[in-house]
């Protein structure tokens, strides 16, 4: 097995590549390259994008691409490698296609040397491995909180995502009220301020009239109701919260006061690894 192998995570903002220490379980230092790749492009354009960049990563590095683990978002069909992103403003183009054979003759290698997996599910594992989750847990939810919503499960020394984004929830599904664009969009409600982004939503929240604090109330009883529905289904020992974390200050105390209330005291962690545990649960599935 080689030490040092080539991890990437493919996500809505484009392509992260590093090599990990399969050892240490940690990134190296210095040796990721990013590039934005645009998900409305033809699937040749963004096929072609990936391969470059993991072969300036590669080069990079010094090292040859020979295998690549990769955390991407979904739905998709991980095994096989087939795109099932469709009607989600995101990949349309991939719809139906084997990305990782057409990736694989783009890179000059075997399909068999590409693995995949949820970008969530990868996420939390890199957490347990060298993050926020290490000390012996046995039972882990794993939420990201990002354009869409991510959800994993951690149980026994495996990692899986849980795909819960379009479960039945209030009068939609979870990911339109608990992905971060429930609070843009109920701030540009209260407000008549479209805003880009939770980090502006988080600023102005801190700056204004309370109105901002408001919103995050209401998101952070949201995820308090999904939140105990998942407790009382998998009994977790800790729950694990990464991705645009501009806002922990805003929501997570109200989250945590009303689960007290209710005589929950599953612990909360905010994932400290940043995009780094993504890439380093992406190298575990070269094993």
């Amino acid at each position: 097995m080689n030490r040092n192998v080539l991890a990437a995570e493919i996500s809505v903002a484009g392509i992260n590549v590093g090599m990990v220490d399969r050892e240490t379980h940690f990134v190296i230092p210095g040796s990721c390259l990013f590039e934005a790749v645009d998900t409305h492009d033809t699937a040749r354009n963004i096929i072609s994008g990936w391969a470059t960049t993991i072969r300036k990563c590669a080069n990079l590095n010094n090292a040859s691409v020979s295998k690549v683990g990769i955390a991407m978002t979904g739905p998709c069909d991980y095994e096989q490698g087939v795109s099932l992103m469709k009607n989600q403003n995101k990949f349309d183009a991939l719809y139906g296609l084997n990305v990782k054979d057409l990736l694989a003759a783009e890179l000059g290698i075997s399909s068999n040397n590409i693995l995949m997996k949820n970008n969530s599910a990868c996420f939390l594992q890199g957490e347990v491995y060298s993050g926020c989750a290490q000390g012996g847990f046995s039972r882990i939810l794993g939420y990201t909180l990002n354009i869409g919503f991510g959800t994993a499960w951690y149980l026994d020394g495996e990692v899986e995502d849980m795909k819960l984004w379009n479960v039945p929830f209030k009068d939609s599904i979870a990911e339109d009220y608990l992905g971060v664009g429930w609070i843009t969009r109920r701030y540009e409600e209260f407000k008549g301020i479209k805003v880009d982004n939770i980090q502006d939503v988080a600023c102005m929240a801190k700056q204004d009239d309370g109105i901002g604090q408001l919103v995050f109330n209401e998101y952070g009883e949201n995820f308090v109701k999904f939140l105990i529905q998942q407790i009382n289904i998998h009994k977790p020992q800790l729950i694990v919260i990464g991705g645009k974390n501009h806002a922990w200050d805003l929501f997570i105390p109200h989250v945590k006061d009303r689960l007290s209330d209710k005589n929950i005291s599953v612990p909360i962690r905010q994932a400290i690894l940043g995009s780094d545990a993504t890439l380093i649960g992406a190298a575990d599935l070269l094993a």
